[in-house]
């Protein structure tokens, strides 16, 4: 399994409205279609994720600002996704003493 279906997957579990799609190529096997993309209903904002073989260390960024991070685990990437489309963390929610 790659990083990003862990990423996905983990991420919709917490997050049932939240769409996924990936980078759709003209040529499938010669341009690089690491690329996906995240969006919820809750969030006006995009996030992209970009990582050739779909696996750490990824390259995250937004619509909301212009911000380019490198996460370089699949925690900081479900963290970072989070964080920039607005949505809390279901663990941090429910933990009054963050």
């Amino acid at each position: 399994m790659r990083d990003i279906d862990q990423i996905e997957r983990t991420l919709v579990e917490l997050y049932p409205a939240l769409k996924v799609s990936q980078l759709k190529v003209v040529h499938p096997g010669a341009d690089d279609d690491g690329v996906w993309f995240f969006t919820h209903p809750a969030s006006r904002s995009e996030v992209q994720l970009e990582a050739t073989t779909g696996n750490c260390p990824f390259v995250l960024e937004s619509d909301s600002d212009n911000q380019r991070l490198v996460l370089t685990t699949v925690e900081a990437v479900i963290e970072g996704v989070a964080a920039k489309l607005g949505l809390a963390l279901a663990r941090q929610a429910s933990d009054p003493g963050r």
